[in-house]
């Protein structure tokens, strides 16, 4: 019987750690500008960025997110993660954006964006998502993209059939997301970005409320 017990306790401190250590609820803020290795692209994916112009395609002139990868390095914009049983939903103070992924496996996908504004309004550019767990990491893994743009400044593109995967991890008060993007149709190889956030105090973020008049991308552009 003390055996047992003994088994039993030891079982529910290693379930304890794996959760602790896959913990990536909380306010984060970008810290630093990451790593972006080459970008590689195909014919198809040079003529895209090619017809992209800066100054009249951003989406982000318009409050719409460009991208998933544009979202999460936005300088000075705080993100909230928040993990429950069956979902992580992450909330973007840039648009207003909440994201909300189920989590399992890809029968979990629909047609349907996983993420939509506070006017309800639902974005394909991000994509369609699901999560799971994987030791110490979580992963995202998006697909049924819009037509949007993985860097804006460069015109770096995706399509329908890219697919995203957010690997998140935390180390000490540093959540690490490393983002690959994969799609032969414009990319010769992967594409991989990384990012670094350190935690905030905050637990509330503020209504950016965008209009296309309050939306400042020179500076943004020259922030960066």
């Amino acid at each position: 019987m003390f055996l047992k017990t003994l088994v039993g306790i030891i079982s529910l401190g290693v379930f304890a750690t794996a959760i602790a250590q896959t913990d990536v609820s909380g306010t984060w803020m970008l810290n630093g500008p990451g790593t972006e290795s080459e970008v590689l692209l195909t014919e198809e994916g040079k003529r895209l960025q090619g017809d992209y112009d800066l100054l009249v395609d951003d989406p982000s002139l318009y409050c719409t997110p460009a991208s998933s990868s544009r979202i999460w390095a936005n300088p000075g914009a705080p993100i909230k993660i928040e993990q429950t049983a069956t979902s992580i939903l992450i909330s973007y103070e840039l648009f207003d954006l909440r994201r909300e992924i189920p989590l399992g496996d890809e029968s979990t996908l629909t047609d349907q964006p996983s993420t939509q504004n506070l006017n309800g309004t639902f974005f394909g550019e991000m994509g369609s998502s699901f999560a799971s767990y994987e030791g110490e990491r979580l992963i995202i893994e998006s697909r049924n993209h819009g037509y949007g743009y993985i860097r804006t400044s460069r015109g770096i593109p995706q399509v329908p059939g890219t697919i995203a995967i957010e690997v998140l991890e935390v180390e000490g008060d540093t959540l690490q997301i490393t983002h690959t993007y994969t799609d032969e149709t414009i990319f010769e190889k992967p594409l991989v970005l990384e990012y670094f956030f350190k935690r905030s105090d905050e637990t509330e973020l503020n209504v950016y409320d965008c209009t296309e008049a309050n939306y400042n991308w020179f500076d943004e552009l020259n922030a960066n």
